[in-house]
């Protein structure tokens, strides 16, 4: 697996006949759900007469208006009305744009009558001078109609139901078509419908963004007028949580639990007068609710600076310790500055919020694609090393000869990469169009370059392989000269299979110091990779003036690893890439953060970078005060974002032996959380060695 052998979903240009690829995700969704391919198949084979794909014969718009049209719908007994169908299915003709993190107040300050007026009345408002006959216009057109046959239907069916608020929850509906959101239940409600569009028109990876700055005036509006009181506030928090947790087996990406569900916390502004730290009341809310419910969906992420209120930072702690794996942190004293040197303007900066692979991204303003492809950091090294002759590796005198052999083919990797980065042909989206600024006043579809940004985002996996397998090789050829290149690499290709091989291959594992400790040489080593990594990515744009961006942080360590040959760290073929920023034992996790915040984040490399910690509950528990003064300092040395699972070796075994006896034991696994359960044996493994090697144990 190289830099470009994982590009995201549905990449270049497409086939007419996507057929084939929805019915196969179909299947995927349908095997999540019922966790058997028998029950699965058993089940589409009797609704096939229910399966439905959009014509590519119409326009996009008029797609999604069919589309809607067919959907099963579903309105509960009680509660916010949200329902996904699995077999209905909109065409594609181009590369699926997933990941992004749509404006929702948007359709919270307006209605479908005001997007009209944006499109049918050519001299009305922002709609002055526009060609009603554009391809644009009528695709937009289409899709609001569709729209609003859907929110008709549903009211329809509402009033007709057993739902114990019918009438209320119509008329949230109804206002959808002519009028802003006026309560804070009613501006839950219509981001949730708005979601579920999303996921249904093919959509994945959705972010809900800051929603306790877009509902705040909501919630405070209510409060002030006696509407609505804090309880009853939390609970209808605690009801949205659940009701985007349904469909979990619908929205997960390759590993349960992926679903790029993000709501993001908090987070540091300035303006003329100074810098502040925004909060509310339903930051706090938002958090406390997730401790409660316990689940591993949606994820929240809280952003931190310097002037975190300590009670939230203490709250967040409490809620990380009981082992739900949020919310993860985000630390703006890093982060808005890198991305206001990477290009975004500074107000975006302040405003943005994180993506389903940990990117920081804006709100509501571009096709910004995080998770588009990984790399492999490796891959390079083990080519070079595969393909080359005994010859050619005997000619190299020096260390530095070989860190320039990998570079070289880690430019090749990159100019492949670009060549397919700029094959790809993106799918026209009248509806995120709708929801992204700009579209709208360029009378242009996203797809087509209707927005602010479009800046790729790749993600990595297999630093820490790459520097330690560098560093040994550095030590123990060149410095210490006590093997030739040719007998390890001997050895590597061999896979370290013979028993004479045992005590060098445990040499290897045993060198230090190695990546994730405090250590000039072994720094200085990973941030001149990723530096010319960055270099190679430096002078590229793509159709839209659009840069690439990549980070440290990727959930395809494993998928990666089954695809490499064994390396010179001590890592045997098949095995798992690093993850993240990491140890094998977190015992000095503050090393590791010194380590992180030592990293070299300027130019590209800002799209998520995780210092990812996994400790034990006897640790965290009467260290509470220690370990939030930990987080504070942290926060100033630099670190750009941290996750933490507390959990116990011994519960880990216990699930995976017997399942029932921990059947919520959530996990987080590189920027997502899942029930353990959920997860492949080998991500199982991986999380049980690590904890053993972490208590002392392994």
């Amino acid at each position: 697996m190289g830099l470009f052998d994982n590009i995201r979903g549905l990449g270049g240009r497409q086939s007419n006949n996507s057929r084939p690829v929805i019915y196969a995700s179909t299947i995927s969704k349908l095997n999540r759900k019922f966790k058997s391919k028998e029950k699965a198949g058993s089940y589409l084979a009797s609704n096939m007469h229910n399966f439905y794909i959009s014509s590519s014969k119409f326009n996009k718009g008029l797609q999604m208006k069919n589309l809607f049209r067919k959907v099963d719908i579903f309105i509960p007994k009680s509660g916010f009305v949200y329902f996904l169908d699995p077999l209905k299915n909109l065409n594609f003709d181009g590369k699926l744009i997933e990941g992004i993190t749509a404006d929702y107040s948007k359709v919270l300050n307006g209605s479908i009558y005001d997007y009209n007026e944006i499109y049918f009345h050519p001299k009305a408002g922002r709609g002055f001078a526009r060609d009603l006959s554009s391809d644009f216009n009528k695709n937009q057109l289409d899709m609001l109609d569709g729209i609003e046959l859907l929110i008709y239907t549903i009211v329809k069916k509402l009033r007709k139901s057993n739902h114990k608020e019918r009438a209320k929850f119509a008329r949230y509906f109804e206002n959808m078509i002519d009028r802003p959101a006026e309560h804070f239940e009613e501006a839950l409600q219509r981001i949730l419908f708005y979601n579920q569009l999303l996921w249904q028109t093919g959509h994945g990876l959705n972010g809900l963004g800051r929603l306790d700055k877009t509902l705040e005036d909501y919630y405070f509006d209510d409060l002030n007028n006696g509407f609505i009181s804090q309880d009853e506030a939390y609970d209808l928090i605690k009801l949205f949580l659940k009701t985007l947790n349904l469909y979990y087996w619908y929205k997960s990406s390759d590993l349960m639990g992926d679903t790029g569900q993000v709501i993001t916390l908090g987070g540091k502004y300035d303006d003329e007068y100074g810098e502040y730290y925004f909060y509310n009341d339903l930051t706090y809310m938002f958090i406390r609710a997730i401790k409660e419910l316990q689940i591993p969906d949606p994820k929240l992420v809280l952003r931190v600076s310097n002037e975190t209120p300590r009670d939230l930072m203490e709250l967040s702690l409490e809620t990380i310790e009981t082992g739900i794996g949020s919310p993860l942190f985000s630390n703006d004293e890093v982060i808005i500055g890198r991305m206001v040197d990477f290009g975004y303007d500074k107000e975006d900066a302040n405003d943005y919020v994180i993506s389903n692979s940990w990117g920081p991204s804006v709100v509501g303003k571009g096709l910004e694609q995080n998770d588009i492809a990984c790399i492999s950091f490796l891959k390079p090294l083990n080519e070079f090393l595969d393909t080359e002759t005994s010859q050619v590796l005997d000619m190299l005198d020096n260390f530095d000869e070989l860190l320039n052999s990998y570079k070289y083919y880690l430019k090749k990797d990159v100019e492949d990469l670009i060549q397919t980065l700029d094959e790809i042909e993106w799918n026209e989206d009248p509806l995120l169009s709708l929801l992204i600024d700009d579209c709208n006043d360029k009378q242009l579809d996203i797809s087509k370059g209707g927005a602010k940004y479009y800046n790729y985002g790749i993600t990595a996996v297999g630093l820490a392989n790459t520097v330690n397998s560098l560093y040994n090789i550095k030590k123990l050829v060149f410095d210490d000269k006590k093997y030739s290149l040719n007998e390890l690499n001997k050895m590597r290709k061999n896979n370290f299979k013979k028993d004479k091989y045992q005590d060098v291959f445990g040499e290897l594992k045993a060198v230090t110091p190695h990546f994730g400790m405090d250590n000039n040489e072994i720094i200085d080593l990973a941030n001149e990779i990723t530096n010319y990594l960055d270099d190679c990515f430096k002078d590229y744009a793509n159709g839209f003036d659009g840069k690439v961006k990549f980070g440290l942080s990727s959930s395809d360590f494993i998928i990666a690893g089954a695809e490499t040959s064994a390396s010179f760290d001590g890592r045997k073929e098949g095995e798992p890439l690093s993850p993240q920023i990491s140890l094998d034992s977190d015992k000095d996790f503050t090393g590791i953060v010194r380590f992180a915040s030592k990293l070299d984040y300027s130019g590209a490399n800002i799209n998520g970078n995780v210092v990812d910690l996994m400790l034990s509950p006897d640790f965290i528990k009467g260290h509470s005060d220690e370990f939030t003064d930990f987080i504070y300092s942290s926060i100033k040395s630099g670190f750009f974002q941290m996750q933490i699972n507390v959990v116990s070796s011994k519960t880990l075994i216990e699930a995976k032996e017997v399942p029932e006896s921990h059947p919520k034991l959530i996990v987080s696994v590189s920027g997502f959380s899942s029930y353990f359960n959920d997860l492949p044996e080998e991500y199982q493994d991986l999380l049980i060695n690590r904890a053993l090697k972490n208590e002392g144990k392994l």
